[in-house]
């Protein structure tokens, strides 16, 4: 994996390839668990809940005619498979849903967040 950060080059969405916003910066909660402490009269007892590695904050640029692909496949309840190449190269893969939140007609901007069903597979480059 090299040292480079920035923007992703790419996501892909069930084959699909979406532009990015060259000012796009991805969330990735990639923490398996959120640790909770417990109280007790001796050493503190830990709490672990399983969550889930979404990706957050992903502004694609779409016209029209790819914000409609891209609602169909928000409204579709079949498991999609995401790609996300960052700048290094290195690729995460997953298969789940996304939330498409909204789109901007002025700049061409659509929101989504990526979840995944199972945590997501890193390949470096």
């Amino acid at each position: 994996m090299g040292n480079n950060v920035g923007t992703p080059r790419k996501i892909v969405i069930d084959g699909i390839t979406f532009d990015i916003f060259p000012d796009t910066n991805v969330t990735f909660n990639i923490g398996n668990y959120e640790i909770e402490g417990q109280a007790t009269t001796g050493d503190t007892l830990y709490k672990r809940t399983k969550k889930v590695q979404t990706k957050e904050g992903i502004t694609l640029a779409v016209n029209p005619q790819k914000l409609a692909q891209l609602e169909e496949k928000a409204n579709s309840l079949a498991d999609k498979t995401f790609a996300v190449e960052y700048a290094d190269g290195t690729t995460y893969r997953a298969t789940g849903q996304i939330n498409l939140e909204n789109w901007e007609s002025e700049s061409g901007k659509a929101s989504i967040t990526m979840i995944p069903k199972r945590n997501w597979t890193k390949f470096d480059a």
